[in-house]
């Protein structure tokens, strides 16, 4: 009974204390506080405002508010209390109608970016009333807007190296090697030098226009070059001077008739073409060029041979006694021949047939000299027959020294403010780009977060990754899309 007694008299205390609670509690619970939870947010270095409405339906009464000081979670950072403004600090709340109260907070004076809270203590006749109070601070502006444009910008520079400078510059360290390569090579041929040059002038041309595939591909037929010579050298350099001592022996000596004759000028053209060929890399082997050289001496000794026959004749005619008017048809029958010879084609079935010709006329003037019974026929000066050809030869013009004029369709102020036009392009190209790309980035992490600032490292480290990355993902799926071939450009 003494168990049960105690557990009857428990029951009976509770339910007193409970019925004196509801009894002697204030009556507060018709006390309406709009916001029911009090979030302040701002920018540091500002003050930030809320308004209360207090509404009392039992009757006009009197409201006194006090605030507490406000701390972070981690207790790292506080607002004290008296950097908090309450105004009024005391109001009276009317019979159902509302009344205000403006609550402001400086939030310079907090020690830090973050979430502080505290709370809103209103203290009326009735009793006491808490209102939770945030505070939430995030860091001033601008200092995230110049993390993220760095980001940006340091993303925007790296991917205009990658997409041109790391070209350019891979571009210019391999043609400097080169170069070095060919300047310690004192033996290297002046036409195969040219050659590798005139590959790195387009390489040059495609490196200011930014064609970095075609630089690439240049720089490689440059490097195939040297590699030829490298490879072959030694016999480069024989079937090169072998070359040079074929012209210097033989144009040496017959220089008057190069300018004079359709012969000897096509044999010139025809070591000029060789020359060409080395300067723009066309012959492939050693072997070739041999091949080359040795045509030009079959063409030169030809000529030889024939001028070797005409002379024979001349002399065989000079040394005969014959009349005057047949004289005078020897005279100017070698001479067409000598004529015939200088014009002849290039092909060796020409000259053959040629050939043929003056052998029959040899044959000939041999039978008519041996028919000579006179011993007073005159003789006659051969004259110049070299002369006379000369005279009468073609001198083919040199097509380098004449062509047609080219008038440009532009004039120089298009092209300058064509120029113009592609520099501003980009700029303002690369300027909205950085714009837009900032403005994403600081509504994603700086808007979005109301205590940006609360952890500086990560926040901040946010926003430079963030712009650094977005320009970088922007270029590689520009790049992408452009190897896929749809049509979306820079």
């Amino acid at each position: 009974m003494t168990k049960r007694f105690r557990r009857l008299l428990q029951r009976g205390a509770v339910v007193a204390i409970a019925t004196t609670v509801i009894t002697v509690s204030p009556a507060y619970a018709d006390l309406n506080v709009s916001p029911e939870s009090i979030i302040v947010t701002g920018v540091r270095n500002e003050q930030a405002s809320i308004t209360l409405t207090f509404s009392n339906s039992e009757g006009a009464t009197t409201l006194q508010a006090a605030v507490s000081d406000l701390r972070t979670i981690d207790g790292g950072g506080s607002i004290a209390a008296d950097k908090i403004e309450i105004t009024p600090p005391k109001i009276t709340i009317p019979a159902n109608a509302p009344a205000q109260m403006r609550l402001a907070v400086d939030l310079a004076e907090a020690s830090a970016s973050g979430e502080f809270s505290g709370s809103l203590y209103l203290y009326h006749p009735d009793g006491r009333q808490v209102v939770p109070l945030i505070v939430r601070i995030k860091a001033a502006s601008l200092r995230p807007w110049i993390i993220m444009i760095a980001g940006v910008l340091l993303g925007t520079g790296l991917s205009l190296y990658r997409a041109e400078g790391r070209s350019r510059d891979e571009i210019i360290v391999q043609v400097g090697r080169l170069r070095n390569q060919m300047r310690s090579d004192s033996d290297l041929d002046e036409d195969f030098q040219t050659s590798i040059e005139s590959e790195l002038v387009d390489v040059e041309s495609a490196v200011e226009d930014k064609d970095w595939e075609t630089a690439k591909a240049q720089v490689l037929e440059a490097k195939a070059l040297w590699t030829r010579w490298r490879k072959g050298r030694e016999d480069w350099i024989a079937q090169l001077q072998d070359g040079k001592n074929l012209i210097s022996e033989n144009f040496d000596n017959l220089g008057g008739l190069v300018k004079s004759t359709v012969y000897m000028q096509g044999v010139k053209d025809r070591i000029d073409t060789t020359r060409r060929k080395l300067r723009t890399g066309q012959y492939e082997t050693p072997q070739a060029l041999k091949d080359e050289f040795s045509e030009i001496r079959r063409l030169l000794s030809q000529f030889k041979e024939g001028e070797a026959l005409l002379t024979y004749l001349q002399d065989l005619r000079s040394e005969a006694q014959l009349p005057k008017d047949r004289e005078q048809y020897w005279l100017d029958r070698l001479e067409l021949r000598e004529k015939d010879l200088h014009n002849l084609g290039m092909d060796t079935q020409s000259f053959q047939d040629w050939k043929t010709k003056l052998e029959h006329d040899r044959d000939e003037l041999k039978e008519e000299i041996a028919q000579l019974t006179s011993d007073d026929a005159t003789q006659e000066g051969t004259g110049g027959i070299m002369g006379r050809s000369a005279k009468s030869a073609l001198i083919l013009p040199d097509p380098l020294l004449s062509g047609p004029s080219v008038v440009s369709q532009f004039n120089p102020n298009q092209v300058a403010q064509a120029g113009r036009n592609l520099r501003w392009f980009n700029w303002i190209s690369q300027a909205i780009a950085i714009a837009l790309l900032s403005w994403l980035g600081m509504t994603e992490l700086y808007g979005n977060n109301p205590i940006f600032g609360a952890d500086p490292l990560r926040d901040y480290f946010s926003l430079l990754a963030w712009g650094f990355g977005a320009e970088l993902t922007r270029e590689s799926v520009v790049r992408a899309t452009q190897d896929l071939g749809l049509p979306l450009t820079k």
